[in-house]
Parts: structure tokens; C-alpha cells; sequence
């Protein structure tokens, strides 16, 4: 069980910028202000707005981010935990401890509901996702089975927008042309046995997308990682690597959402993934085995 770990060829933005970043847009859409309006507003160029946005350049002046967040709706505590959280312009990458890291690496985004509608956009907008999961992830499910798997009793952070959610991030769409590549445990053909039925109708329309994967590797891919390998991503559990503002950015959701980039522990977790896909059954066994599994839960769904 390994991962072969690359060498850090640049040092990426911090992950805090990045999705302030985005944050920071979609705010804005969402109330339908122009960049133009919002510079005024705030006494910048447009330019600065939009360098801000496309996480080209940090906010350098607290009170800019302030008055932003204020324009867009952003009321405090919540406003004070994002200025707090940007990151200098400059900084000095020395990485230290386990996890290998530099000031800046890691951001925890503690902001409840705010922070899972982050997260939930964070994946939307992605030009690529390499994820790896113990269950269907969001914009994988039928209807039936997402209404299981997001049930209030047992599901502490949705992963798409619901009603309890920032208004906002009900207007993020899937970014087009999104290349996303999931690699499911194998424990996802078994799971769900109470629900059978409905995980049966599950298991067949991932068989579906399977099917209708394009030639090439673009869009989206599906494949299984068997139990029988013991790679570097069973240690980490489900967690994702993506691509946003052509920075590389790994993000999980445990007690909250958090994000990674440049780090000696971020590498690792990208080249796990990796790892992990090179062990997965092709596209065919893949395809065969969610419907032998889709099967074998139809039987039991008629017992």
C-alpha cells in the first residue's frame, strides 16, 4: 500500500483564496450585481473585482473583503471568520510537522451551513474532480436513493442544495464540460440491503452511466475499487481532488468542510487517488458488476 508521492513543481494558491474566490462570484450572480456595479460600490477597479474572483490575487485590505461580504448579504460572525481567513499576498513556503505543510495549506471552513454550501459549489464549479467514495455521490443518484442517503436523521451534511441551505447556492449548476472521474468502493455493490429495491434501481443507473461514458476519458467515468486492494485512500476515506482556477485542491467533508493545496499531505492524498484508479476494474467489469449486484438486490428486494 503506497502512493507514489510527486515533487511539488509550483506552489498553489492557498486553498482559502480559492474559494473565497468563487464565493466571492457567486455571491455577486446571485444577487445580480455587475462586476462594474461592485467595484464602484467598493471604490476598486473592475479589474481588482475581477483578479479577485478568478483567485488570480488575494484581497490585501480587510475592509474591501468587508465591504463586499456586506454588499453580497454577509453578516457577521461569519463575515469576520472569511477576512480572518485570507491569506497574505506573499508567504514563505517551509513546510513543517506530519502532514507536511506551510502556513496556508490548510483551511478548516468551520462556517456551518455556509461552509456546506461552500463545499457543495466548490464541486459544482470544478473544470475536473477525481473523487473517491463508500456511496453514490451527488449528481450519481436517482431520485429515490438520494432521497435515502439524504435523510435528516442520518445525514449531517448534504451534499446538494436543500431547503436548510444559503439561498445561493440553490442557482450553482454543474460546470459544463466538467471532467469527473468517481471511484467507488466495492462496498457499494453490497450496502443497502433494507433498501434493496431502491438500491437495485441505483446500482443499474450507475451500470447506465457506465454505458454512456465518452471515448477518451472525458466527462464523466465511473469505476469500482475492489476490497482485495489496499491502497492509500482506504486510510484516508472519501476524499476529492479538484481543479478549480487551474489550481489543484484537494477537499473533504468530515465535521466540516476543509480544503488542502501545495502541501507534502496533499500530494500524497493526489497521488493516492490516482493509485487508487490504476487498481480499479475496467469499464467492462465495472459495468458487469453493478448489474450482478443490481441482480442480486432485485432478488432480495422480492423475497
Amino acid at each position: 500500500m503506497h502512493a507514489v508521492l510527486p515533487s511539488p513543481a509550483e506552489t498553489l494558491k492557498p486553498p482559502a483564496q480559492i474559494v473565497i474566490a468563487l464565493y466571492l462570484r457567486l455571491l455577486r450572480e446571485a444577487r445580480g450585481i455587475h462586476q462594474a456595479e461592485a467595484a464602484d460600490l467598493v471604490g476598486v477597479s473592475i479589474s481588482a473585482v475581477s483578479r479577485w474572483e478568478r483567485a488570480e490575487t488575494p484581497i490585501q485590505r480587510p475592509e474591501i473583503l468587508r465591504a463586499l461580504l456586506r454588499l453580497y448579504g454577509v453578516k457577521n460572525p461569519h463575515k469576520e471568520f472569511l477576512v480572518q481567513s485570507l491569506p497574505p499576498k506573499r508567504r514563505d513556503r517551509v513546510e513543517s510537522g506530519f502532514a507536511r505543510r506551510s502556513l496556508h495549506d490548510h483551511w478548516a471552513d468551520v462556517a456551518d451551513t455556509e461552509a456546506t454550501a461552500r463545499h457543495i459549489a466548490v464541486m459544482r464549479s470544478a473544470s475536473e474532480v477525481i473523487e473517491f467514495c463508500l456511496r453514490p455521490p451527488a449528481g450519481l443518484r436517482t431520485q429515490a436513493y438520494e432521497q435515502l442517503v439524504l435523510d435528516p436523521e442520518t445525514c449531517a451534511i448534504p451534499d446538494v442544495p436543500v431547503p436548510t441551505l444559503p439561498t445561493w447556492v440553490h442557482k450553482v449548476g454543474w460546470a459544463p464540460g466538467q471532467r469527473r472521474t468517481v471511484i467507488l468502493d466495492e462496498v457499494v455493490l453490497t450496502q443497502g440491503s433494507a433498501h434493496a429495491a431502491v438500491v437495485a434501481a441505483q446500482l443499474r443507473y450507475l451500470a447506465a452511466l457506465v454505458d454512456r461514458e465518452e471515448p477518451g476519458g472525458g466527462g464523466l467515468r465511473v469505476r469500482i475499487l475492489p476490497l482485495s486492494e489496499v491502497v492509500f485512500v482506504n486510510t484516508v476515506g472519501p476524499v476529492a481532488e479538484v481543479t478549480l482556477y487551474g489550481q489543484r485542491m484537494v477537499a473533504s467533508v468530515g465535521l466540516f468542510p476543509s480544503y488542502e493545496t501545495g502541501s507534502g499531505a496533499a500530494r500524497s492524498i493526489g497521488a493516492g487517488l490516482r493509485e487508487a484508479l490504476h487498481k480499479t476494474w475496467s469499464r467492462e467489469e465495472t459495468q458487469a458488476r453493478l448489474r450482478r449486484a443490481a441482480e442480486d438486490m432485485e432478488r432480495k428486494a422480492s423475497l
